[in-house]
């Protein structure tokens, strides 16, 4: 069962929160300064502006702090009866040079994946969009011809037997579909 330590959550909610309530305050100094050079004498004295803001920093602070060491005291209670939330940061070594690298596995899976993707596609284009999807030509291209008649037409590609290392189920390979 997984807890939240009320004061770890105290001190860092305080720390937090102190932290934009200080962002807080030198924005609105700033920002004093910034209307004051632009008109002078309509705002009221720095120290003012400075002393509200400072007063509602505190009051966030306070509040927030209250709020978040409740907030863990209300999880933790919940925690009881239902178990509470686990979160796994790392997983442990799967064999002796630690866990397996994520990419190995995941782009043979990809490809495959893609591959379905694409001839299931090509299989079921409605009627009414057979005349808006563009088709890859093989080739890539137009080349014109050694007569100079223009350019050759290119041929779509078909969806034929596949090719060695397209990303399909291999014999001895493992399949994600079974």
């Amino acid at each position: 069962m997984a807890e939240a330590d009320p004061w770890s959550v105290m001190v860092t909610s305080a720390v937090l929160l102190g932290g934009l309530g200080l962002v807080a305050v030198v924005t609105a100094c700033v920002v004093w300064i910034m209307v004051d050079a632009m008109t002078p004498e309509v705002l009221p004295a720095l120290t003012t502006v400075l002393l509200i803001a400072v007063a509602v920093v505190s009051l966030e602070v306070v509040l927030g702090t209250c709020l978040a060491t409740l907030g863990a005291f209300v999880y933790n209670l919940s925690a009881l009866y239902s178990g509470g939330v686990e979160i796994a940061v790392t997983d442990g070594p799967d064999g002796p040079d630690g866990p397996a690298p994520a990419a190995p596995q995941a782009l043979p899976r990809m490809a495959r994946a893609r591959v379905r993707v694409r001839r299931y596609l090509r299989a079921h284009t409605p009627s009414w969009r057979a005349g808006v999807v563009r088709r890859r030509f093989v080739g890539g291209d137009a080349r014109t011809p050694a007569d100079g008649a223009g350019p050759a037409r290119a041929r779509p590609e078909t969806d034929g037997p596949a090719r060695p290392g397209e990303g399909l189920d291999t014999p001895g390979g493992v399949s994600d579909t079974a």
